[in-house]
C-alpha cells in the first residue's frame, strides 16, 4: 500500500510539473518534449512494472504527438510575416468591442512597431477619428463618399495614415472626395456584414456613398469560421438556405458545443489536429465566405444604393500556377464571386511586371504605399473617371 501511495504522489507531482511547464513553454512541441522527459522520469521513479509501463507509454505518446506536429509544421505553408516581431502601444489593440469583438476606439492613437531581428521595419502612429475610422484627408462638405471596409490590407498596416488605400484614393481624386478608412487588422467578411447589420454604418446613410470597397485575401477564409486565436469574441455566422445568419460569437458556440470547442483548442496547439477534416472545413468556409460577400453586396445596395468593389490578392486563372497546390480551390471561390456580378479588381494584374521589393513591406507581406497608389489609380479610373 505504501508503494502504491508513493506512486500516486509521484504521478501527481509529475502532472503538476507538466501543467506548469505547458503553461510556461512557448509551444506545444516544447510541452511534448517536457512530457517525454517526465515520462522517462516516471519509468525510473515509479515502482511496479505496470506503473513503469504506463509511464513509458505516456512518453511514447508524447514523442508521437511531437513527431506528428513537426511533420504537419513542415507540410504547412509559412505564415505571412514569420519572424517579424510586432508590438503596439497600447498593448491590447484593437480593444474589445461588444458588437464586432474588437474595434479601434474613437479619437485615439496607436504606436505600432515591427522588427526583424535587429532591423527596424517600421514604427508609425495610427490615428483614429471620432467615428473610430483611421484618419484620412478630409473632403469638402457634401463631397461623394467612398467607404473602405476590410482587414489590415484596407487599413494600411505598417504605413502612416496618409499612405493607406483610402487616403491614396482621396489623393488621386485631388481631395475632392471623402474616403473613409474602416479597415481593422484581423477582420473577415463576417465583421463587415455584422457592422452593417448592427447599424454601425448608418452614420454614412445621408452622405452620398458612391461605392463600398473591400479587399479579400486567402487568410480570410479561415477567419469566417473563427480559426484564429484573436477571433473568439467575433461574430459567428452560419449559412441557411444560402443566406448567412448571425448566431452570436465563436466563444458562445464553443462553450455550448464542448466537442467543437475541444477540437478547436487542440487544433490551436497541434497542427496535425487542425489538419483533420481540413478539406471539408475548407469547403464549408468557402460556402460561408461567398455567402457573406454576397450579403455584403446586398447590404451596400440596400443601405447606400452603392456597388461593392472587391480588390483581391488571390490566384486567378491567369496567375494560379505561381500560387501552389491550393490555387485551384481559390480560383473556384473567385469564380463564384464573379457569378454574383461583383466588380473585382486584381492586384496581380496591376503589379505582375513590377519587382516585388517595391510592392511589399520587407519581411511583412503587407502592401507598400506604392502598391496602394497603383490600386487607387485603378479605382479612380473605374469609379470617378480619368
Amino acid at each position: 500500500m505504501d508503494g502504491r501511495r508513493r506512486n500516486y504522489w509521484i504521478v501527481a507531482g509529475l502532472l503538476v510539473v507538466l501543467a506548469i511547464g505547458a503553461a510556461a513553454l512557448p509551444s506545444a512541441l516544447s510541452a511534448c518534449g517536457l512530457a517525454v522527459v517526465l515520462g522517462l522520469a516516471g519509468v525510473v521513479l515509479l515502482r511496479g512494472n505496470s506503473w513503469r509501463t504506463g509511464a513509458l507509454i505516456a512518453a511514447a505518446l508524447a514523442v508521437s504527438l511531437a513527431l506528428l506536429d513537426a511533420v504537419a509544421g513542415i507540410l504547412s505553408p509559412a505564415p505571412m510575416g514569420q519572424g517579424l516581431v510586432k508590438t503596439t502601444d497600447p498593448k491590447w489593440w484593437p480593444p474589445p468591442d461588444p458588437v464586432l469583438g474588437f474595434r479601434p476606439r474613437p479619437n485615439s492613437e496607436v504606436v505600432a512597431t515591427a522588427t526583424f531581428g535587429a532591423e527596424l521595419i517600421y514604427r508609425h502612429t495610427y490615428h483614429f477619428d471620432g467615428s473610430a475610422a483611421r484618419v484620412t484627408p478630409a473632403g469638402p462638405a457634401g463631397a461623394d463618399t467612398y467607404l473602405f471596409l476590410g482587414d489590415s490590407f484596407i487599413f494600411g498596416q505598417g504605413l502612416v495614415d496618409d499612405q493607406s488605400l483610402a487616403a491614396q484614393f482621396a489623393k488621386v481624386n485631388d481631395y475632392k472626395v471623402r474616403a473613409i478608412n474602416l479597415g481593422v487588422p484581423g477582420y473577415g467578411p463576417n465583421h463587415l456584414v455584422r457592422a452593417f447589420e448592427a447599424g454601425l454604418l448608418d452614420r454614412y446613410a445621408d452622405q452620398s456613398v458612391k461605392a463600398v470597397v473591400s479587399w479579400i485575401i486567402p487568410a480570410q477564409l479561415a477567419r469566417v469560421s473563427g480559426d484564429g486565436s484573436w477571433l473568439g469574441s467575433s461574430p459567428r455566422y452560419v449559412v441557411e438556405n444560402g443566406v448567412p445568419r448571425h448566431t452570436g460569437t465563436f466563444d458562445d458556440y464553443r462553450w455550448s458545443h464542448p466537442l467543437a470547442g475541444l477540437k478547436y483548442l487542440l487544433g490551436e496547439q497541434f497542427l496535425f489536429v487542425d489538419a483533420i477534416g481540413m478539406r471539408q472545413r475548407q469547403e464549408e468556409q468557402a460556402d460561408l465566405f461567398v455567402a457573406l460577400i454576397a450579403r455584403l453586396q446586398q447590404l451596400a445596395r440596400e443601405k447606400f444604393d452603392a456597388p461593392l468593389i472587391v480588390v483581391f490578392s488571390w490566384p486567378d486563372e491567369a496567375s494560379k500556377d505561381s500560387y501552389g497546390s491550393s490555387s485551384d480551390f481559390l480560383v473556384t471561390v473567385l469564380n463564384r464571386l464573379r457569378k454574383l456580378g461583383i466588380p473585382l479588381l486584381s492586384v496581380d494584374n496591376l503589379t505582375h511586371k513590377i519587382n516585388v521589393s517595391l510592392l511589399l513591406i520587407p519581411h511583412d507581406g503587407h502592401p507598400t504605399a506604392y502598391t496602394y497608389e497603383l490600386i487607387a489609380g485603378e479605382l479612380k479610373r473605374r469609379l470617378t473617371g480619368p
